[in-house]
């Protein structure tokens, strides 16, 4: 893959940068802005809702108020045993993604692309970060997987990786309606702070540029080396050093100092040459004219060269107004998309602003919650002062030692007291808490169920007694309100699963998948259509295939979820133990075993075994 360096021979070539591109970069910090504004409310709203979600649910102000007050300030966390009621229902009944034909010739080929899915799920402990994406996006209403190649165990094709990037990383064209943003968006960003000794390591090649960087911000100038002060590395006294900074971070050190990234990824309109293949009727795709025509040349005469605009991915690193890199996508041309995977919990793709159209489970409760902690803790407040209400008397009725004392002592069980005779000395009888309070706190309780419509004891078993039937339906009606939220994770993982076959040739050869298949599985594909089984030349036609994009299969969550199996096995099994002839394939299909493939296979030749033995009989 070719990196395009920026020359002073280029046209665009502009200043002293040999990397700077005044177009570019003017995109960039147009494009920046844009979603900058768009973004901004939501990015603050979605921070509060993962605070709230995990139990920061005080803002400072209201803590040192009521610290002032001598109040309490009590968090009972209620949003996240729901969050965490949903993502243990989503891990018990969320199925890996897999491949399944639409038509009954492409079974081998599905069976094939499925393990080399689950090969790369296991590898990548894709499944787990799935989940882990479910969690951010209940917690604040999205998050983000980025997909790379990794070439350290696989240096020449490489393996599929998957980053957790979570929910404020990842910047999508505000423009896009689409949930899939590889078809809604003309441009991402990605975004990240770093060191100037990681962004070293990054793009080794301006690492001398890099030493330069004194202010986070796009301003070529004030990050770029003076006329005269070659030696110049960041230092000068006479620049301001701007330092954006977060709870999190300590810059007391140069060194220290973190400066934003932003890698900036869009679809770019490029001229592409095709020419029909004679022998395959397929076109080839050429990068220039030249090319094309001399494998033109080669079909034969009437073949003739077209030009087309196609789209191709491209991402640039841009850092303190300098560009860094600006390459093709790591992932063309198998997949020309973004490499940004997000799930959306609450989404309505219309609204006019990001808070609106993107929310997980805690934004209605935090209302509910806030509520929650106030009676709580005001109930907590009443107690106390219940304890220590006060006393009323006269002047001297105590000395004023004694009164320093009884203001110290005043609630301590056992306490004596020694007053002037003749004058009033009496404590004051607090209240304790009104029914109002009581209701409060009740009625907040109440409202956790009613706002999320999440009710924990529909997805709990009522009854030892009760059938796996009238659990699954009963399970069924409980989560009815999530259905939305279970809808948008599949589409995610098909969109995933999608990608993930596309990029198949590209990570494997024909031998690195037969090592997957292992030899006995290849062996027991024999049939009418594969007389031999798999073998190298049927492998090496199937990754042709998903080059070409020439299959019918579907890729989707694995069959349904585990309630519904569920409640269709009892149904069999209700059918059988009545007589009805169920094969047993039938109900294997159903039951939530491991390896149900292995053990049906088995069966299968169990059965054949006992047919033999009946015929010899």
């Amino acid at each position: 893959m070719e990196q395009i360096i920026h020359t002073p021979e280029d046209e665009q070539y502009k200043g002293t940068d040999p990397t700077f591109d005044e177009d570019l970069r003017t995109e960039i910090e147009s494009r920046w802005k844009n979603c900058e504004a768009f973004y901004r409310n939501w990015q603050e709203q979605g921070k509060e809702d993962y605070d709230f979600a995990l139990g920061k649910q005080w803002t400072p102000e209201e803590l040192e108020k009521l610290k002032e007050e001598g109040r309490p300030a009590l968090t009972f966390n209620r949003i996240r045993p729901l969050i965490n009621l949903v993502s243990g229902y989503q891990r018990e009944n969320s199925a890996r993604i897999k491949v399944s034909p639409e038509g009954g010739e492409d079974k081998l080929f599905s069976e094939v692309m499925d393990k080399l899915i689950k090969a790369i799920d296991k590898w990548s402990k894709l499944s787990y970060k799935l989940g882990y994406q479910f969690d951010e996006g209940l917690y604040c209403g999205k998050s983000f997987l980025e997909a790379t190649i990794d070439y350290q165990k696989d240096p020449i094709r490489g393996e599929l990786k998957f980053v957790t990037l979570g929910p404020f990383k990842v910047w999508v064209d505000p423009e896009c309606r689409e949930y899939d943003i590889s078809e809604g968006a003309d441009y991402a960003f990605k975004f990240g702070r770093f060191t100037k000794a990681t962004l070293k390591k990054m793009f080794p090649e301006h690492k001398d540029k890099i030493a330069q960087f004194n202010t986070d911000n796009d301003s070529y100038e004030d990050n770029a080396m003076l006329e005269g002060d070659e030696d110049n590395y960041g230092n000068d006294p006479n620049k301001a050093t701007v330092i954006q900074t977060s709870d999190f971070e300590d810059t007391t050190y140069e060194g220290d100092q973190k400066f934003t990234l932003k890698e900036y990824w869009r679809k770019k309109p490029v001229k592409k040459y095709f020419v029909l293949d004679g022998e395959s009727n397929e076109p080839m795709g050429f990068e220039d004219k030249e090319s094309a025509e001399a494998f033109a040349d080669t079909q034969g005469e009437g073949i003739e060269v077209v030009e087309r605009t196609v789209t191709e991915m491209h991402t640039a690193s841009m850092v303190c107004g300098h560009i860094l890199q600006d390459i093709i996508s790591p992932l063309e041309p198998r997949y020309t998309g973004f490499p940004f995977f997000r799930f959306i919990a609450d989404w309505a793709p219309t609204a006019e602003t990001e808070e609106y159209r993107v929310m997980g489970i805690t934004r209605a409760l935090k209302d509910v919650q806030r509520e929650k902690n106030k009676a709580k803790s005001q109930t907590l407040h009443i107690l106390n002062t219940q304890a220590n209400s006060g006393w009323i008397g006269d002047d001297d009725a105590l000395s004023p030692e004694g009164f320093k004392m009884l203001e110290k002592m005043g609630s301590t069980p056992g306490l004596v007291i020694k007053k002037k005779k003749g004058s009033e000395l009496t404590e004051i009888q607090a209240k304790g808490p009104n029914i109002g309070h009581i209701q409060r706190e009740q009625k907040a309780d109440d409202e956790f169920v009613a706002v999320s419509g999440i009710h924990p004891e529909l997805l709990g078993i009522q009854e030892k007694s009760e059938s796996g039937r009238a659990m699954a339906m009963r399970i069924k009606q409980g989560i009815t309100s999530l259905t939305r939220i279970f809808y948008n994770y599949r589409y995610t993982k098909e969109i995933l699963g999608k990608f993930i076959l596309t990029m198949i040739p590209e990570v494997f050869d024909a031998k690195k998948v037969m090592k997957v298949l292992g030899p006995k599985y290849m062996a027991s594909t024999q049939s009418e259509a594969y007389p031999e089984g798999l073998t190298e030349g049927v492998i090496i036609g199937f990754l042709t295939m998903v080059k070409d994009h020439k299959y019918d299969i579907e890729v989707t969550e694995a069959d349904q979820s585990r309630t519904t199996r569920a409640e269709v096995f009892d149904q069999l099994a209700e059918l059988a133990q009545s007589g009805y002839p169920i094969p047993p394939q039938l109900l294997l299909q159903y039951m939530d075993i491991a390896n149900s493939d292995e053990v049906n296979q088995q069966i299968e030749q169990y059965m054949a075994q006992q047919q033999e033995a009946q015929k010899k009989k």
